[in-house]
């Protein structure tokens, strides 16, 4: 983990989760997790999903979530097989599982029951400082794993950045600022989520993603992320050239979630 100075919230979720992949190294080695992702079958191709959306094709990947440090409780009872089914049927994108369990009540086993109902890519969604939680998530069935500039240095974002792609998977790399865009392209990421919230803070700007968009060059795909709760939201995306957009609350509380996805969508 890079030490960068991490404050907050990031800080205490890092040393948590360093003690849990430390305890799950304790009861399935590192060699023993790595043979069992390297014999798990390639999913479906997440980098190639990205790359379809335009202005008249949103991409939406819709995020499974249950809780959040910032808002608690969403849907704790969430069930991961139907709103899997859910998202497949509306025609996400793909799927996001936040596998999180202390702030997000996620877990690996919410990842392997998304990854099992549905033919989307699925991307696993937590705090990546390890190895072995690249080989948890193909192990699981996941087509992506999200790594967070913030908390890597250089080496390590490169490292895990080409692990996953040795894996067949393309990560979603994170990235809240133009010197961390930097960072993530000198690494050769393909897919950037551009996050509105401030992970230190858990403060929320919807101008981050727009600024940064702006400076990206042509061949690097965009997401946006945090704080996208209408299609209004959307269009000023869109007006910024971002095709792809991951929603996580708004989703999980709409009353019709086929409905919401496709209002998002923009399909009538």
């Amino acid at each position: 983990m890079a030490d960068m100075g991490v404050e907050g919230f990031l800080k205490e979720v890092l040393e948590i989760k360093s003690l849990e992949v430390s305890k799950n190294k304790f009861h399935i080695p590192l060699n023993t997790i790595r043979r069992e992702a390297e014999d798990t079958a390639h999913g479906p191709s997440f980098l190639t999903a990205m790359e379809k959306s335009s202005s008249d094709d949103i991409g939406i990947i819709a995020e499974v979530k249950k809780a959040s440090p910032s808002k608690g409780d969403i849907r704790p009872d969430l069930d991961p097989a139907l709103y899997a089914q859910k998202y497949t049927k509306a025609c996400a994108r793909a799927i996001s599982v936040l596998t999180e369990s202390q702030y997000f009540k996620g877990s690996l086993k919410d990842l392997e029951i998304v990854c099992a109902n549905t033919n989307l890519p699925v991307l696993r969604k937590d705090f990546t400082i390890s190895s072995y939680q690249i080989y948890e998530a193909k192990k699981a069935g996941a087509s992506s794993i999200l790594l967070i500039t913030t908390i890597l240095s250089k080496d390590q974002l490169k490292d895990y950045i080409n692990l996953a792609r040795e894996l067949g998977m393309e990560p979603l790399v994170e990235i809240t600022s133009e010197k961390e865009f930097e960072t993530a392209y000198d690494c050769e990421a393909k897919v950037v989520d551009m996050n509105n919230r401030n992970l230190q803070t858990l403060e929320t700007d919807l101008s981050v993603s727009k600024r940064i968009a702006a400076i990206l060059p042509d061949g690097i795909i965009p997401v946006e992320a945090s704080g996208i709760s209408s299609f209004t939201d959307i269009q000023k995306g869109l007006s910024s050239s971002i095709f792809n957009f991951l929603v996580g609350e708004s989703i999980v509380r709409a009353k019709d979630t086929e409905s919401f996805i496709k209002e998002l969508r923009n399909i009538k």
